[in-house]
């Protein structure tokens, strides 16, 4: 009896609750929100141009978009339903037909269809009744020259440039009718015309003139007033480029229209500062065109990109192609990794900073907290890295500028042999056929290892170890420091044992080749650092075959034999070893010197310095200058002769200003030279003549005549006596004739 009363009262707890929550229920019920449809625009008139236009659309409901009238499916919707709030983008193609048409889009809520909002778009017919297109006014100027409208037509364009940026050409906007060929055509006003790229402009055509610019070269358009220019109703649109080819860029057929091409910088104009500087773009399969940025434009000043990407920007001819004149800095999308991958040689990693620690002026210095693993990236885009790794116990990566110019990475400790090393990362830009050189800066303090090897890989698996090592041998006891024991070292590898090629990477390893140290002492965690210093070069094993000139030559030296030394024209990115020469004239052998004689001669790759200083082993507020002297071989001729040279001067540009323990040689070498006549006759009634002018980053060609030569007759090339200070000079190509 007990268990069925407590059945009974559950059940009718349970009854009285239902009944209870039942009527709660209904009590409160809640209508649903209004359905709703808004659209950001309700009209849209597009010009015959292909363009795509965005709608925002805002719903609280799910919806479908009904079209009338895309006959032909001239527009492309990115979106027919949804729920919510979204965004429709509508694509056009060019309305090339003789009429105006007209799409309707209709957005209708699922639910409830008397909730809609519609959209009329019409887009403009480029073929209308008393319009000329810019494809005709082109044919016509091209086989007229000249043409002056006297009809009644108009024209209609979309205006492409941004004369807010200054980077077109004066008074002029470039229009466009279409993404096709021939579409496009350069406006010259009276005045400024402040109209936004994407407006579409109406130009009355009558008394205009089309003809061909002499100065720019673009075929141009002038009205015979600005007033017959107006902007149209026609709704803007965002500009979209055309992407070309180089091949189709330099057939004129894209002038003044707004164009693309998947692009960088050729790696070297990367040394180039400006944009302004017009620098020259290469394509993946290397095609070469450029991009033009006038000084005056608002982003002239800006830095040279180093990454690939797109470049877009007007056509517009220049230097009897066409260059790519980009409408806003934001045209310039060259911030992706570069695609020739890497490097072409010579490639100099430069260690050169901006004048104070860390920073670096060509390369990225990262100091991680694990300071086993540091590296410097360059900053030309070219992929090109430098990473240290060093023993556990090191406490030392740093990036010091050097007032004598040998900018440098104290690193240690080197405790653990060759499984501590530098690694050079070089993608390459081009095949490496016939071997390479491997020049780099090294010094190092007491207990660091004195003796050194390099090896090379493309796989970082399998290492090939240059012939000769140790290859880089620091002398006993020259601690660096004070500006002096910095030295410069170069490794040939005559053939590679792999093949080199364009877009591998060339792995380049510099470790311990033994336990010997600078000091004589066992290796230690103190005082124990490596000084890599001024830069890395990797080149091509240099070989000189100089056009022998035509006439009557007497004399004849290229100095092609001469490939030791760094090109002293890699300016300060070689930074203290811009002064790393050959071997002096004293010690060539007979097939390199040939006749020639003198002292303080030493071997560049292809010409030779003329006078030395010593930097590796003297403080570089004690350097002494020694004064060159190179003589020709008697000329074995009588008579009057013509004596040819190019000549270059040396400038010290690996630091950045002068003190009390700066380089002494900071302000630059002379830049004049002499030339003397030995044995017999004159130059100008003298035996010795003053050459003035010399050019410190390039060679110039000098000439004189000698008169009354003798058989015995010889030229002397030296310094001018009342040089002072230093006296470095460079000499190419000595050429006599009768």
């Amino acid at each position: 009896m007990k268990h069925n009363f407590i059945d009974k009262y559950i059940w009718l707890t349970t009854f009285l609750f239902c009944v209870l929550l039942s009527g709660t229920s209904c009590k409160d019920d809640v209508g649903l929100p209004m359905q709703t449809i808004e659209l950001s625009d309700e009209a849209i008139t597009a010009p015959a141009f292909a363009a795509s236009f965005s709608v925002d659309i805002q719903a609280n409901c799910d919806w479908t978009i009904e079209v009338d009238g895309n006959e032909g499916n001239w527009a492309d919707l990115s979106l027919t339903k949804a729920v919510g709030m979204a965004t429709l983008d509508i694509k056009l193609e060019n309305n090339d037909t003789e009429e105006n048409r007209t799409l309707t889009l209709t957005v209708v809520a699922n639910r409830n269809r008397s909730v809609a909002k519609r959209l009329i778009l019409v887009q403009n017919s480029s073929v209308m009744k008393g319009y000329m297109s810019i494809p005709d006014i082109r044919a016509m100027a091209e086989s007229n020259g000249t043409y002056t409208f006297s009809e009644e037509k108009k024209m209609r364009a979309v205006v492409m440039s941004s004369i807010l940026e200054e980077n077109y050409h004066e008074h002029c906007i470039a229009l466009q009718s279409s993404n096709f060929p021939n579409s496009g055509i350069t406006l010259r006003t009276d005045e400024p015309l402040y109209v936004a790229a994407g407006t579409e402009i109406e130009i009355e055509l009558q008394g205009a003139v089309v003809s061909r610019n002499t100065e720019t070269h673009l075929l141009e358009l002038k009205t015979a007033s600005d007033d017959k220019i107006a902007q149209t109703t026609t709704s803007p649109i965002v500009p979209q480029a055309v992407t070309v080819s180089v091949a189709e860029l330099n057939t004129g057929k894209y002038e003044s229209m707004y164009v693309a091409l998947s692009s960088q910088v050729v790696i070297t104009d990367l040394k180039k500062e400006k944009l302004s500087e017009n620098v020259i773009m290469q394509t993946d399969n290397d095609d070469r065109f450029t991009m033009y940025v006038l000084k005056n434009s608002t982003f002239a000043d800006k830095s040279v990109p180093t990454g690939g990407g797109v470049l877009s920007g007007i056509a517009t001819p220049y230097q009897d192609a066409y260059a790519v004149m980009p409408c806003t800095e934001e045209d310039i999308h060259l911030s992706l990794s570069r695609f020739d991958g890497g490097i072409t040689l010579p490639y100099v990693f430069s260690l050169m900073t901006t004048g104070a620690n860390d920073n670096g002026k060509y390369v990225l210095f990262t100091k991680e907290s694990d300071v086993r693993n540091n590296y410097l990236t360059a900053t030309d885009g070219t992929g090109v890295t430098l990473t240290a790794h060093l023993n556990a116990s090191s406490k030392a990566f740093n990036y010091w500028n050097d007032n004598s110019g040998h900018h440098n990475l104290p690193m240690g400790t080197w405790l653990d042999g060759s499984a501590n090393y530098l690694l050079f990362s070089f993608p390459l830009g081009q095949d490496v056929v016939n071997g390479f050189r491997f020049s780099i800066g090294m010094g190092a303090q007491a207990n660091a290892p004195a003796n050194w090897q390099m090896e090379y890989s493309i796989d970082k698996k399998t290492w090939y170890v240059a012939p000769g090592a140790p290859h880089i041998i620091i002398p006993k006891g020259k601690n660096s420091g004070g500006g002096k024991h910095f030295f410069y070292y170069s490794i040939d590898v005559d053939r590679t044992t792999v093949p080199l090629l364009r877009k591998q990477t060339l792995y380049i390893r510099v470790s311990p080749y033994d336990k010997h140290t600078v000091s004589g002492n066992a290796l230690s965690n103190n005082n124990g650092r490596l000084q890599v210093h001024s830069c890395a070069v990797l080149e091509a094993i240099p070989a000189f075959e100089t056009l022998r000139p035509s006439g009557n030559i007497v004399y004849w030296e290229p100095f092609d034999k001469l490939t030791e030394g760094l090109d002293y024209r890699h300016g300060d990115k070689l930074a203290a070893m811009m002064n790393f020469c050959g071997s002096d004239i004293g010690s060539w052998e007979e097939t390199v010197r040939g006749n020639l004689s003198g002292s303080h001669v030493r071997q560049r790759p292809g010409y030779a310095q003329i006078g030395y200083v010593e930097t590796q082993l003297v403080a570089q507020n004690a350097y002494v200058n020694n004064i060159g002297i190179l003589d020709t071989p008697a000329l074995a001729v009588t008579g009057n002769l013509q004596v040819s040279f190019k000549a270059m001067a040396y400038k010290n540009t690996s630091v950045y200003a002068a003190g009390n323990n700066t380089a002494k040689d900071f302000d630059g070498d002379a830049r004049t030279v002499k030339v003397e006549i030995l044995g017999g006759g004159t130059i100008e009634g003298a035996t010795s003549k003053i050459i003035s002018g010399l050019n410190y980053t390039s060679f110039k060609n000098f000439t004189l005549m000698v008169e009354n030569a003798r058989p015995e007759t010889c030229l002397r090339f030296t310094s001018a006596p009342d040089t002072g200070g230093f006296s470095r000079w460079f000499i190419d190509d000595i050429c006599v004739t009768q």
